[in-house]
């Protein structure tokens, strides 16, 4: 029951926090959301360069919380993942698009059904920005 707890609140904080970078995405800053990313990650015991450089089981080892997968680590990753790929160059781009998009399948239903939205909105525009490379970013310029 304690984790259960635990889960939504991250959850919940979670749902917030991809708000606000979906704000700060929707202008111009996508260093903004990057930066709030990285608050809401080191709040979480989350260290995103790790996200960025890991792969398969390491990965996984480092978006679980007593052994389990961990949900609201697995939406700051893939939003992370997201930004990173906005912010790079084609190919690594699409790769990190792919990812990112890899990562928000994975986190499955929640029990916030705002955060269950706004995880089906991005893993909409994911999908298309995986099948159509190089689609311009939300603040207008190519990723």
């Amino acid at each position: 029951m304690e984790r259960r707890d635990y889960l939504l609140r991250m959850l919940e904080e979670m749902g917030r926090v991809l708000a606000r970078v979906r704000a700060l995405l929707s202008g111009p800053s996508v260093t903004a959301a990057a930066q709030e990313l990285e608050a809401a990650a080191s709040h979480a015991g989350l260290a995103l360069p790790l996200v960025r450089a890991l792969a398969g089981d390491g990965l996984a080892a480092v978006l679980t919380t007593a052994g389990r997968p961990d949900p609201a680590k697995h939406l700051l990753a893939a939003e992370y993942l997201y930004v990173e790929a906005l912010r790079a160059a084609p190919p690594e781009d699409a790769a990190l698009f792919g990812r990112a998009l890899d990562l928000y399948r994975r986190i499955g239903p929640v029990a916030d059904a705002a955060v269950q939205a706004a995880v089906a909105d991005r893993i909409a525009d994911l999908e298309r920005r995986v099948a159509t490379p190089h689609t311009p970013s939300p603040g207008g310029t190519s990723p």
